[in-house]
């Protein structure tokens, strides 16, 4: 049988930080070694991602894609020569709005947060930096320093944020969960 690689694509820096975290503490359905290029990866144009990492030689190995993105309308097309040695569609693990949602999960503040009164609702990023006095919430450096600690915590955001997500066929980060 032929072993799977997972190309895990991430958005941004803290997207990559949570996967980082939960990789390296063993808390996914695949391990560092599983990974495309031993690492999440930042190239979110499918086929640009496609002339840089589909056309290594996988030694005959198929490469399930992961993206973990936050917009509904993020295109990833790859070409018909490249589609051989993908398994399948990609796997859209969304966090929507952003992936500050989980800072405001962990908090307890989800119903405050959602039920905001109409007009200018502040997005995740801002309601963390005013309500937490959280200035950095999106720098890779001030996620890992909040989570690291705090990892059962992370994962009970997580499958918290999947219970609440609007659409209950979406994939979530739950979904990537051991």
């Amino acid at each position: 049988m032929k072993r799977r690689l997972v190309a895990i694509i991430v958005e941004g820096g803290s997207e990559r930080t949570i996967i980082n975290l939960l990789l390296e503490n063993n808390l996914l359905k695949f391990q560092t070694d599983d990974l495309l290029d031993g690492r999440p990866i930042s190239e979110r144009n499918g086929s640009k991602f496609a002339k840089k990492f589909l056309t290594l030689d996988l030694e005959n190995k198929m490469v399930s894609i992961i993206r973990v993105l936050d917009s509904h309308n993020e295109k990833f097309k790859l070409s018909e020569p490249y589609r051989k040695k993908v398994d399948g569609d990609p796997t859209d693990i969304y966090t929507s709005p952003e992936i500050e949602i989980l800072f405001i999960i962990y908090m307890g503040d989800y119903e405050k947060f959602k039920n905001q009164k109409s007009g200018r609702k502040l997005t995740p990023n801002a309601w963390c930096k005013k309500n937490y006095k959280m200035k950095n919430v999106k720098s890779p450096e001030f996620v890992r320093n909040f989570w690291e600690s705090r990892l059962p915590e992370l994962v009970e955001a997580i499958g918290e944020y999947s219970k609440l997500s609007k659409d209950p066929f979406e994939h979530t980060l739950a979904s990537l969960l051991k």
